[in-house]
């Protein structure tokens, strides 16, 4: 049995940057979501940065049909998306993450809303790591980092930590998720992290400053079967 996600990330729905209007950045989201129809996926995966105002409302009647599984990005409120979505996790500290099992590998959420991974999440991620098989994590913030600017305003503020605890495993780790709005790939140690491009708009891989892309939109298709996950990357193109 082939199983077939599509994750998504960073539809920044409603906000003013950069397009100042509600119509381009749904028009973007719209366009991916036509995409997915086509390619005969229902599970999605979204690692946050959803949107504000009515693009919460918009997002989540888009996907009413869709089965939906959310992580938090730093452009999300834990209230605003409980309002739409049941979300699993600590609602003391607003925090969602929690992990399931198949016969074959762990899947596990964590909340990186606040710039970095709670003591609570930490404590649980020590403990959920222990399992004999491969690990499927998914986030906003990247762990891993990368040698760009976005890199250095945007990083995971406590990565070090969260990288130590993660290289403990005695398993293979595959780290889905977005924040810098790019395709890229990185390896360490037990790690491989897969950052998945916007739906929104694009940054460029730049060393000294931040330059972005509104002409392109993208996703990931991860492809799972009981000895490996496969995934690749669409890019949809637009016309400013």
């Amino acid at each position: 049995m082939i199983q077939r996600i599509a994750h998504i990330t960073d539809l920044h729905l409603d906000e003013e940057f950069p397009f100042r209007n509600q119509t381009s950045a749904r028009n973007r989201f719209d366009t991916v979501l036509k995409d997915i129809e086509q390619e005969q996926i229902n599970h999605i995966i979204c690692t946050g940065d959803i949107g504000e105002n009515n693009g919460i409302e918009y997002f989540f009647t888009q996907l009413k049909k869709k089965k939906l599984l959310i992580t938090l990005g730093n452009h999300d409120q834990f209230s605003d998306i409980c309002t739409y979505h049941p979300l699993q996790g600590n609602h003391n500290t607003k925090k969602t993450y929690w992990s399931h099992s198949t016969q074959f590998f762990k899947f596990m959420y964590l909340d990186s809303s606040s710039g970095a991974i709670d003591k609570e999440q930490l404590d649980w991620l020590k403990k959920e790591i222990s399992s004999p098989k491969p690990i499927l994590i998914f986030v906003h913030h990247p762990i891993i980092g990368l040698n760009l600017k976005v890199d250095e305003i945007g990083k995971l503020k406590n990565r070090r930590e969260v990288t130590e605890i993660l290289t403990r495993a005695t398993t293979k780790i595959s780290i889905y998720c977005g924040h810098y709005h790019m395709k890229s790939f990185q390896v360490y140690k037990n790690i491989e992290q897969f950052i998945t491009p916007a739906i929104a708009f694009q940054i460029k891989k730049n060393i000294g400053k931040i330059e972005i892309d509104t002409n392109i939109s993208g996703y990931r298709i991860i492809q799972i079967n009981e000895t490996e996950v496969t995934s690749k990357v669409k890019f949809l193109h637009h016309a400013n």
